[in-house]
């Protein structure tokens, strides 16, 4: 039987135990298998013990402590089997059906990258939701927690050795043809006090979301952060 192509799903963490399970979780009960996840975790205590036995898991401590997230994402694409890199945030929810429509997107509009330029973020200890807009006539982006793209451009375009915004520089300094397509509902950006990059939900990209208007997908997620109050406090 021809499987799919190979998805490897790569997640930097350090000192964040605490959110491990959740988003091993994710990956677990996504519906596209063929697709690898890739842990590269240099925190002070390491995330071994909270790794489930699974052959399409990875798990790797670099030598040294303390690498910046961009040195982080070039570890994980060069330890990657698959043609397809995908990003996987240790502290973000992703729809069951995430991995699989990456995928659509990618083959069917032939892009190098895509994503979401419109996200939700998600604040548990406050109960409140925002939805991000960044500018469709500004250069192209999408969000680095929902970026999907091929190996290959990663091999000619690797991360800077920077631990804020690597992801942006990754998609602008790429020469490539970036799609940002439209499955807000497929991932959720939960917002704490040890986000890697800071968010200013006061400007006029951020807009207040109402939760009665929300789909019944977010809600869900949202009911299920509020049981995990503690991870965010």
């Amino acid at each position: 039987m021809n499987l799919p192509p190979l998805v490897s799903c790569i997640m930097p963490t350090a000192n964040r135990e605490q959110f491990i399970p959740l988003a091993i979780s994710n990956f677990l009960r996504q519906d596209y298998i063929n697709s690898e996840l890739i842990v590269v975790d240099d925190g002070i205590k390491p995330v071994q013990s909270l790794i489930p036995q699974n052959d399409r898991i990875k798990y790797y401590r670099p030598g040294n402590l303390q690498n910046t997230i961009g040195a982080k994402r070039n570890m994980a694409c060069e330890m990657a089997k698959g043609e397809i890199i995908m990003h996987w945030d240790d502290d973000d929810w992703y729809a069951p059906n995430w991995i699989s429509y990456q995928m659509y997107v990618l083959y069917y509009t032939k892009a190098d990258i895509c994503g979401l330029r419109k996200l939700y973020f998600h604040n548990p200890l406050h109960n409140i939701t925002w939805k991000y807009i960044y500018p469709a006539n500004e250069q192209p982006w999408v969000g680095g927690a929902t970026m999907a793209y091929h190996k290959s451009l990663w091999k000619r375009n690797p991360f800077k050795n920077i631990q804020v915004g690597e992801d942006n520089q990754f998609v602008w300094f790429s020469h490539s043809r970036v799609i940002a397509h439209d499955y807000l509902n497929g991932f959720i950006s939960m917002l704490h006090r040890r986000n890697t990059s800071p968010k200013y939900t006061t400007n006029e990209r951020w807009e207040r979301q109402d939760h009665s208007f929300l789909h019944n997908d977010i809600k869900t997620v949202v009911e299920i952060y509020k049981k995990h109050l503690s991870l965010f406090e």
